[in-house]
This record gives C-alpha cells, structure tokens and sequence, in this order.
C-alpha cells in the first residue's frame, strides 16, 4: 500500500532548514504539495535555503493544482488548499503544525502529522537522532511548547532503552 500525504509549508520549512527534508522520501511513497504552499516556499521572505529548496523538488514531491480552491475561515490560503488537496486524493495524512489548521483538519477527519510528529517518526525508523533533530529545530524560529519536545525526546529515551 502507498502512502502518500499532503503537506503545509511549515513542515516542509522546518525540515529543509534542520537538512531533515530528505525524511519525507523515506517515510512517504510520495508527498503532495497544492500550488499555494509550493508559492509560499518561493516566496521572497522565505530562507533562501528554503527558496532552494522547492525550485529544485525531490523526485517524491508533486506539485499539484486545487481546482476551484476556497478558502476557510481563520486559515492561510496554503492551509487551505493542503486540506482540500488531502480530501481529494485521500491522502494517508496532511503534514500540518499550524494549530487552527490542524483542528480544520482534524473536523475533516484527517490524520495530521506535524514536524516534530515526523522527526519522531523517523528517529523510530533509525532515519535520525532525535536529540541532535530537536536541537536543530530549537534553533530555528519553530515554536511548539517545551512539554512537547521534552515528551518527544522522553518517548525517545524510553524506546532506545534495552
């Protein structure tokens, strides 16, 4: 069975600046982005690291076009057009951490899979060491709550225990 998902920009964001971004092509058979998100990691205010990034897409990326997008009410255009990417390809997951967003996608019945839920995932796989991950993310302007990242990295410590 594939798995493929739709991802926002702010996983994607995170991951390239930490040099995480080849996880995705390890834990996806493919990763979907609508062409919303793939403007925002063009966009002038993006790292160029980031830039760089989306204008060279990894063969497992796609860029797809949201016919007739709408936008829902509290969410970026990107986030917007994720969800409706998600629901019509019936994605395995939407890889969101914005929190609105996540709620939106959770109404919709989507699964949600934000950026420390794919670090996590792939320390699982052997694909990284969540600590070094964690502390690469911290230095970045990724905003999720202490007791978050400290729970990530103790389900790390319990699961790497003999």
């Amino acid at each position: 069975m594939s798995s493929i998902v739709v991802a926002d920009a702010g996983p994607l964001h995170y991951l390239v600046l930490i040099d995480g971004a080849d996880i995705l092509g390890k834990l996806f058979d493919r990763v979907l982005i609508p062409v919303a998100v793939r403007d925002e990691l063009r966009h002038g205010s993006a790292p160029s690291k980031v830039q760089a990034w989306i204008n060279s897409p990894k063969p497992w990326l796609s860029v797809e076009t949201v016919p007739h997008p709408q936008l829902i009410s509290g969410l970026h255009q990107g986030e917007a057009e994720a969800l409706q990417l998600a629901l019509q390809t019936k994605a395995a997951g939407v890889l969101m951490d914005d929190l609105d967003g996540r709620a939106a996608a959770r109404q919709l019945g989507l699964t949600v899979i934000g950026t420390l839920g794919l670090l996590e995932r792939a320390a699982e796989k052997g694909l990284v060491e969540l600590p070094q991950a964690v502390a690469r993310l911290r230095a970045t302007s990724f905003f999720v709550s202490e007791e978050l990242l400290e729970a990530a990295l103790e389900r790390d410590r319990q699961r790497r225990q003999p």
